[in-house]
């Protein structure tokens, strides 16, 4: 009996040291799928013999599920912060953009949907479409998949198929409720804010003034690029209160040979900026423009590689993204800051407000040698701007709103690059 005791404590111990394994072991990355992070989790197997060996082999199936990579795109569910990553609780990661459609993937369709013309058997298919009223995508239709599914495409918005084997992403697909938003970091989504910029032969004064004394036409007239109302898909008011867009705005951008310029007409019952041109950063508190402009094409490769300034700032200590503020303050003065791997502005602005007939014009000069570009006609860039709307009663009460480009416009929220809309110089 002793000696039957004495051979299980050796064999115990002989198990409990294979169980520990060594220091070298690697847990399961970061993005890899549920069945993947179980097996990962488990204690290393013993060696089969080669009768087990045998009867696996001859009962295995005859192919494994492919394993599929996740790329750096996602989409995240609800408010959209610098914390928020493809691994957050509330995200979703993808293996492709406009893929062929394989086991385990998680694929977006924007503009291509061909790939989605096949048998969907293994999929649940979801169609989001942007909704104005919430300003941001919602779920619109739900499919099951099946061989002959016939999915009604949207207009403006983008379809997500995902794989029967990924079980926790198709659940957090079929939970959402109609009053959750969804944002696809990463990506151009939307083209309807890109637009062509004329080329100026008579350099802008900025002075502050859209029309000169004694003048009948302004001399921004012919450079008009958008109006900035509610009703615009293309500008988004998430952060008024529903039903109140009382800022409205005129917009207009010409460039020359030396400077990008840019005119906005904001026409609001309200101005408050109370900050010192000695301490112009506070400006995005209150009432003012913030500006960014980048040196590549926002649907191009170079941004779609580096999107995400919270996980890689390279397009800022490069030199492609830089940021500007240009503000009025409450004593009638011109402010601005900028940020960027240099933080010189060397350009030109000049903003007043009118408060007889409630408007204020923010007239900027944007330098192209700040970027180092020479600019030539059929170029591409990026120009967006946010209209900061935050008057003395919403500081009182904790609010804090601004207009902008759809999905931030790469201005406010996570600042994502992509959202920055494309201009071609004329």
């Amino acid at each position: 009996m002793k000696r039957f005791f004495a051979l299980l404590l050796i064999a115990v111990m002989a198990l409990s040291a294979a169980a520990c394994g060594s220091d070298s072991d690697q847990s399961a990355p970061a993005f890899s799928n549920h069945a993947n992070s179980e097996i990962n989790s488990k204690e290393p197997p013993k060696e089969p013999s080669k009768e087990e060996s045998s009867k696996a082999e001859s009962s295995a199936p005859e192919t494994e599920t492919p394993k599929q990579e996740f790329i750096a795109n996602f989409i995240s569910i609800g408010a959209v912060d610098t914390k928020v990553n493809a691994s957050s609780p509330n995200s979703i990661p993808l293996t492709g953009i406009e893929t062929e459609l394989k086991e385990g993937g998680i694929v977006l369709f924007y503009e291509d949907f061909d790939a989605l013309k096949t048998d969907l058997t293994d999929f649940t298919v979801a169609v989001f479409e942007y909704n104005k009223i919430r300003f941001g995508y919602i779920l619109e239709t739900l499919y099951t998949g099946s061989a002959d599914l016939k999915i009604e495409f949207p207009e403006d918005g983008f379809v997500l198929a995902i794989h029967s084997s990924q079980e926790n992403y198709v659940k957090k697909v079929k939970n959402l409720t109609p009053e959750q938003t969804v944002f696809v970091h990463g990506l151009h989504l939307y083209d309807g804010a890109d637009y062509t910029v004329e080329k100026t032969e008579k350099p802008f004064e900025i002075d502050g003034f859209v029309k000169k004394e004694g003048e009948t036409e302004s001399e921004w007239e012919d450079y008009l690029i958008d109006t900035v109302n509610a009703e615009n898909p293309s500008w988004s008011y998430a952060q008024f209160e529903v039903n109140n867009y009382y800022s409205t705005a005129n917009y207009y951008t010409a460039y020359d040979d030396e400077y990008l310029y840019l005119c906005v007409v904001v026409d609001s019952p309200y101005h408050y900026c109370p900050i010192t041109t000695a301490k112009p950063n506070d400006m995005y508190q209150y009432e003012c423009i913030q500006v960014k402009v980048s040196a590549e094409n926002p649907a191009g490769d170079y941004i779609s590689a580096n999107f995400d300034h919270v996980a890689n700032n390279k397009a800022v200590t490069e030199g492609v993204v830089r940021s500007y503020g240009f503000a009025v303050n409450d004593n009638g003065e011109t402010c601005f800051y900028e940020s960027g791997f240099t933080t010189q502005f060397t350009g030109k602005a000049a903003c007043t407000r009118d408060d007889d007939n409630q408007t204020t014009v923010y007239e900027v000069a944007i330098p192209f040698a700040e970027f180092g570009i020479k600019p030539e006609s059929g170029m591409s860039l990026g120009l967006t701007f946010s209209i900061n709307s935050t008057n003395e009663a919403d500081v009182s009460n904790g609010v804090w709103k601004n207009i902008t480009y759809r999905d931030g416009g790469g201005v406010i929220g996570r600042n994502d690059w992509s959202k920055i809309p494309t201009i071609t110089l004329g």
